[in-house]
């Protein structure tokens, strides 16, 4: 084992973007015993390619269960940094600056998961090294069936990702088409992306006036999303694979006509007891294609609280209506699902009103054990993934009410429970909740019971690579019996720390097998033909409420994972 003093390298990883604003020194502690508790970490940040210190650079420590203390600071001219009064604690170390993939600690690869950092009271790291890759660059252009430029068009880099057991696509990075129809995508870490291009919509409406195509004209073709090299069938599309620091020229995209419709109705709010003014209406596809986006989209500001969606093409959608109430400082929804065929949809009514409530309470198995003061409830939609959901904070009596949810499926979840809880069982009405999800309608719904348990199992131990040194930065995954898989909330995961070591609690009762996984995609594991192959490979344990258990784990390779990221 390397000893705190050693050089640790690491490479890339694409994160999401934070505001600077964001970051915050640690505050200055209360007395010096406080104080000699916390820790310090130094380092330096160069460039891959030939050593070289890079300035700007932010490093910053992040936990991800208190985002709100974020403790940050930028390199300086040598590249080096430091960052003081950090608690002790289990973290994520991330650098990232312009021009270049972010990097996180104990990554192997871009495409792998960084290591946990692991601090204890008082200890200091130094010397940790980080060597960025310049970031890749796609460029092409967007044009029509005749060859023509097209403009103002959106470009995106996706790559693909795994939700709840499915293969998806995520958007990496997006821009538009300039008056020549150019795109120059940046900021792109190696690994295989699609991009696809779509035409900016023709209506938009402007006050009470509208400009769209000629009146009693039927846009009876129009441009669909298009995916490189020119088809809108993404299963037809061609993946790019990028490079470090590459640049790609000549990407083109020749957008496809294919039959489209109009979607036209009005917008009324109850609330305000006047048609939908300055309401954001959106088609959201239901689809389980690899692949989805916004249908058509349109800010309503004609005083009628008329809209109408043009170039959509035929399939089944979800249409949203949004309204943010600047009284209150609320947000409200409206939603009606819609299937597209072969002509034009109109006399669409979507009312915002105060929308569905949901109440109920929360029972304890054991002691309640709180990570935090608060506990809070929240819904989020199983398919319009822009849909508003809704959260409940759980009171000292343990009730809570869902207000202002629109129909629907919504998938339930918990915050602020210790580590050591779990959702021993959801009661909705007379009916026991199956996968965490629940219907709601604008009559009356039922009461909701969540039962949690303090009781959770825990399993710690380490993983060892084939020479039997610590494994970093490798997937720790308990899944779950085959017939429980539907309920990814019963799959627990962490990444093991500098050590090689993970510490996975609040295990449900029942079967699991563990595996250590080297080089895959975060929550691949939930889908059930990647995991086929692996399954006699899982170490299966029978747990029960308030287990402990120790167990050692060898790393599972890429290659037989078949990643390609």
């Amino acid at each position: 084992m390397r000893s705190a003093c050693a050089i640790i390298a690491a490479t890339t990883l694409l994160v999401s973007l934070f505001s600077l604003s964001g970051y915050s020194q640690a505050p200055v502690s209360k007395s010096d015993q406080e104080k000699d508790a916390t820790c310090r970490i130094s380092g330096m940040v160069v460039k891959l390619a030939d050593g070289a210190p890079l300035k700007g650079a932010t490093v910053r420590v992040e936990n991800g269960e208190d985002r709100e203390h974020t403790i940050a600071a930028k390199t300086t001219a040598d590249g080096r940094f430091e960052l003081r009064n950090i608690p002790a604690g289990r973290y994520k170390l991330i650098v990232s600056r312009n021009g270049y993939v972010a990097a996180e600690y104990g990554q192997k690869k871009p495409s792998d998961p960084g290591a946990a950092f692991s601090l204890s009271p008082g200890e200091t790291k130094k010397e940790l090294l980080f060597r960025l890759i310049p970031a890749a660059v796609i460029a092409g252009r967007v044009f029509d069936e005749d060859g023509e430029a097209v403009p103002n068009a959106t470009v995106t880099a996706s790559r693909e990702t795994y939700h709840e057991g499915r293969r998806t696509l995520a958007t990496t990075a997006y821009t538009s088409t300039d008056d020549l129809g150019s795109f120059r995508l940046f900021g792109l870490a190696p690994g295989r992306y699609y991009v696809s291009a779509t035409e900016q919509q023709w209506g938009q409406v402007v006050g009470d006036r509208e400009f769209s195509g000629s009146a009693g004209q039927t846009a009876e073709q129009g441009y669909a999303k298009t995916y490189y090299p020119g088809t809108p069938d993404i299963s037809r599309a061609a993946a790019i694979n990028v490079k470090e620091g590459e640049e790609i020229p000549g990407t083109d995209i020749a957008l496809k006509q294919v039959a489209v419709h109009r979607v036209r109705g009005r917008v009324l709010n109850q609330l305000t007891h006047k048609p939908g003014h300055d309401v954001m209406v959106m088609l959201i596809p239901r689809t389980k294609e690899l692949d989805w986006d916004v249908g058509g989209r349109q800010q309503v500001n004609k005083t009628d609280g008329s809209f109408e969606i043009s170039n959509v093409v035929p399939g089944p959608y979800t249409l949203l209506a949004f309204w943010f109430d600047q009284t209150e400082g609320k947000n409200h929804s409206a939603a009606q699902k819609l299937d597209i065929g072969e002509s034009d949809v109109e006399g669409v009514l979507l009312t915002i009103g105060t929308g569905a409530i949901v109440s109920g309470r929360v029972v304890w198995e054991g002691k309640p054990s709180l990570e935090r003061d608060e506990l809070s409830i929240s819904v989020s939609p199983t398919e319009a993934l822009f849909m508003w959901g809704g959260q409940a904070r759980v009171d000292a009596n343990q009730q809570f009410t869902l207000k202002d949810l629109v129909e629907g499926d919504f998938r339930l979840e918990l915050s602020g429970t210790s580590k050591n809880c779990y959702v021993k069982q959801i009661s909705y009405g007379q009916t026991f909740v199956k996968d965490d999800v629940i219907s709601v309608s604008k009559s009356s719904n039922p009461a909701l019971e969540i039962t949690i348990s303090s009781r959770g199992a825990r399993v710690q131990g380490n993983v060892t690579d084939k020479d039997g040194l610590p494994a970093a930065g490798i997937w720790v995954v308990a899944v779950p019996d085959e017939a429980r898989r539907t309920n990814f909330r019963l799959f627990k995961s962490q990444t093991t720390d500098q050590y090689g070591q993970y510490d996975l609690q609040g295990l449900a009762p029942g079967s699991y097998k563990f595996f250590a996984w080297e080089g895959v995609e975060s929550n691949v594991w939930e889908d059930d033909e990647f995991l086929k192959p692996f399954e006699p490979q899982g170490k299966e344990i029978e747990l029960h409420d308030m287990d402990t258990a120790k167990l050692s784990l060898t790393p599972i390779g890429t290659k037989s994972a078949g990643n390609n990221n």
